[in-house]
């Protein structure tokens, strides 16, 4: 299946650190065996929006492609539609998926942002210590998010550890002595770079705590040559803001507008 989508071809990167992405000529199928309850890493890529009557073959496509996830497990199909389309998205809805459109941005140019914090140390994640912070501050902050039990976010957290030990990204954090207030991870292949989970504690928003960080990898990642492209050239930087008050940090950084992701998602049914 060829992908147009950026966003699509940097998530598979990511996907294919610390799983696995077969071509399935209709589709891909992604799977994370290390993380069996992480649904986007578990899921299906459609290599177009569906078209009137496409449902149930999707349906059953995910049946026959992930035979473990029965009737009552989650079902995501993300979508390469840079354009945004979402097609015959009807049934979908009627079963009820939600669908996600986000814009997405990126940039080969970051630059340095104003009001920039310096009150925080800012560093990436090295000892059992770091790792665990992350995953407490990573509870606290999506403590309202369906899915984000302890069991998940610890066997995602050591899958997403195996990739940056093996050298393919970096976890970059802030911290307030011993406690992680904000984090991102970056990963990086043939010259892009993808954003992953930028999250920010409660209690230290609005203190430029996320600008701050995302400036201090974006500068690491220029210098290493491990995230370049051919010959050398700057990385592309990507990213898919989660809302508008965050997508204006990163335009605050020279992040623009560069096409549309598209997915639908439903959770386990309870």
């Amino acid at each position: 299946m060829h992908v147009r989508s950026l966003a699509l071809r940097s998530s598979l990167m990511i996907h294919r650190l610390y799983g696995r992405v077969e071509d399935r000529g209709d589709c891909l199928r992604l799977e994370t065996p290390s993380v069996a309850d992480y649904w986007f890493g578990n899921c299906l890529a459609m290599p177009a929006p569906p078209c009137p009557g496409d449902f149930g073959r999707w349906m059953a496509r995910f049946s026959e492609e992930l035979p473990a996830y029965g009737e009552g497990s989650h079902r995501v199909f993300l979508v390469d539609s840079p354009e945004g389309e979402t097609g015959d998205s009807g049934p979908f809805l009627e079963a009820g998926f939600e669908l996600n459109v986000n814009d997405v941005l990126a940039t080969d140019a970051p630059r340095a942002p104003v009001h920039l914090s310096d009150r925080y140390p800012i560093r990436p994640l090295a000892t059992d210590r770091d790792w665990a912070a992350l995953v407490e501050t990573t509870l606290v902050v999506n403590a309202d998010q369906a899915g984000y039990d302890r069991h998940y976010v610890e066997g995602k957290t050591r899958a997403i550890r195996s990739a940056v030990d093996r050298g393919e990204g970096d976890w970059w954090a802030a911290w307030d002595g011993d406690r992680l207030i904000g984090h991102l991870g970056l990963f990086w292949c043939e010259g892009l770079v993808r954003f992953q989970d930028v999250e920010t504690h409660p209690d230290y928003r609005g203190r430029g705590v996320c600008r701050s960080i995302l400036h201090a990898a974006c500068e690491a990642a220029r210098r290493d040559p491990r995230a370049g492209g051919v010959s050398g050239s700057a990385p592309l930087f990507v990213i898919v803001p989660a809302d508008d008050g965050v997508r204006r940090i990163y335009e605050s950084l020279g992040f623009v507008y560069r096409e549309k992701t598209v997915d639908f998602m439903r959770p386990p049914r309870r």
